[in-house]
């Protein structure tokens, strides 16, 4: 997004998460977390991995089931402007996180 010279810059809030949300209903009958985040972010793979340095290929690798780091949590958090601990509640099983 650019700005004009002399323009504030946009404040941005952090989302929050619930069982209500798209996303968790995408989640629910068995979509994986990470794909349901894409659509809802609207965040192709590639983007996201140029944006955080998550080669697109591990990414791959984590939307197929494969464990995921704190470190890419916080990433992929930053990414999509919510909470760290919002987006590991919307992880199915919280022993796929890798500390």
């Amino acid at each position: 997004m650019t700005r004009r010279k002399g323009e504030r810059p946009i404040a941005v809030h952090l989302d929050t998460w619930s069982a209500d949300r798209p996303v968790a209903q995408a989640i629910a009958p068995g979509s994986g977390w990470l794909d349901a985040w894409l659509g809802e972010k609207d965040t192709p793979i590639g983007r996201l991995s140029k944006l955080k340095g998550i080669p697109g290929g591990r990414l791959l690798t984590i939307a197929q089931g494969d464990r995921v780091s704190r470190t890419e949590i916080d990433a992929l958090a930053r990414a999509w402007s919510i909470s760290s601990n919002a987006l590991l509640a919307s992880l199915p099983d919280s022993t796929c996180v890798v500390e």
